[in-house]
């Protein structure tokens, strides 16, 4: 190698080194720039009152606190839940207006696979019987109606059939009219055939 191919060798490594000094000082320079001109928040005026504590949203009516309890009880009977009991103080429940004790023991006796309550639960959450549920469902939801009346049917409930067959009506008939709840469920029915 001659000297002149190491001078312009030389200079091109110093070249690149150069580069990348004046690089890394403009992107820093930018940062710096953009931290400095960056806006600043607008400070909270005061109000001069406390702050206020928020209470809590729910009663233990509210919350369903004496269904826990019995429902709690019922699971650690040796002999094994009573749910024929819990469907009968559900029943009570709703009577009295608890209506979050009487969900909750509503649920807990279908779920231990209670016929009646079962059925019961179809029934709030249907849409086509709107008018039993008395308030214990807020809205009625044509998935569980189809869920509970089913699991009635197939314990050997002898209305559930009927009212599967009158959900299926109502499905047909909201699809109709372009309610997406009632088309997912129709298709639900056919995935299942």
């Amino acid at each position: 190698m001659n000297a002149n191919s190491l001078v312009r060798r030389y200079r091109g490594q110093a070249n690149t080194r150069m580069l990348i000094i004046v690089g890394s000082a403009v992107v820093v320079v930018v940062l710096l720039a953009l931290y400095l001109l960056r806006p600043t928040p607008e400070p909270i005026p005061e109000t001069g009152r406390p702050l206020e504590t928020v209470e809590p949203a729910q009663s233990a009516e509210e919350r369903g606190d004496r269904a826990r309890e019995i429902i709690e009880r019922l699971e650690a009977d040796p002999t094994g839940p009573d749910y024929a009991g819990a469907y009968a103080r559900a029943q009570d429940f709703l009577a009295e207006g608890q209506l979050a004790d009487a969900q909750l023991l509503y649920f807990f006796a279908a779920r231990g696979g209670h016929t009646p309550a079962a059925f019961d639960l179809g029934t709030f959450n249907d849409p086509s019987q709107r008018t039993a549920a008395a308030g214990l469902i807020t809205e009625p939801d044509p998935f569980q109606a189809y869920r509970w009346y089913t699991a009635a049917r197939d314990a050997g409930h002898e209305e559930a059939s009927a009212r599967l067959e009158e959900l299926h009506a109502w499905a047909e008939s909201a699809s109709e009219s372009g309610d997406a709840d009632a088309e997912q469920l129709l298709l639900l029915w056919e995935n299942e055939k």
